[in-house]
């Protein structure tokens, strides 16, 4: 029997491994993409079951693909299902993904349960209850996010503190460039990430330097990635 193609897009390689090992139980077929680009050519040579993708993504935004999908007729429909995995739906952008046929919104950071359940219930067009927002952050996020299993809480924080390396210095190129759109990217994909470790010092210091980024402010920008960094770099060195 073939196991069920997802379609994971997503930018941040932690966010991907994270996803990766809470689905790891699941007979699927996971297939990870970074870009709208790459999701397209993945989709385009088999149809997957269902989308999981995020809406912030360097290429462009997760309603750019998701909206693609709609036009070819693939969303909404019964052998395609489409769930956006995010942390910034506010009520507008609720309101347009559901004209663009999203089954469902899960929002980041999500625990090793709800991801599995989402999918669990997608992948069995099952029609459950829509995924409450979890808290930014916890007093214990193995419990909270990881369902008490501390051995996938560790090897997520492995990769993590393995990836930060590259965040720093993509984060210390914007600040640099002045590129406003590129740290804020490195900045929301750290909110999330440092909210699933139980950081929410630093998952608070990396919205602030998204919303400095978003409003193109480019002192504060400097300023929140500079308390970031920090709080970053002592993480690596914990």
């Amino acid at each position: 029997m073939v196991s069920p193609r997802v379609l994971l897009v997503e930018d941040d390689p932690a966010v991907r491994r994270f996803v990766a090992l809470a689905l790891d139980p699941l007979d699927i077929d996971l297939v990870p993409c970074a870009t709208v680009a790459e999701a397209r050519r993945a989709f385009d040579a088999q149809v997957p079951r269902l989308v999981l993708t995020d809406l912030t993504l360097p290429d462009g935004s997760g309603l750019d693909l998701l909206a693609w999908l709609q036009a070819r007729g693939e969303a909404p429909a019964t052998q395609c299902r489409t769930v956006v995995f995010s942390g910034a739906v506010d009520t507008a952008v609720a309101h347009r993904l559901q004209h663009l046929g999203v089954w469902r919104v899960l929002h980041k950071p999500a625990s090793v349960g709800a991801l599995v359940d989402c999918v669990a219930a997608a992948l069995a067009h099952q029609e459950t209850p829509a995924v409450a927002p979890p808290a930014c952050s916890g007093p214990d996020p193995v419990a909270e996010f990881f369902g008490g299993n501390r051995a996938l809480y560790e090897a997520y924080r492995r990769a993590c503190l393995a990836q930060f390396s590259k965040d720093l210095a993509a984060g210390d190129r914007a600040v640099a460039a002045a590129d406003a759109p590129a740290l804020r990217l490195v900045a929301h994909n750290l909110k999330s990430v440092m909210a699933l470790l139980g950081e929410g010092a630093a998952a608070e210091q990396a919205r602030n330097a998204e919303e400095a980024a978003a409003s193109a402010a480019l002192q504060p920008m400097q300023n929140h990635w500079r308390q970031l960094r920090s709080l970053v770099q002592a993480l690596v060195a914990t």
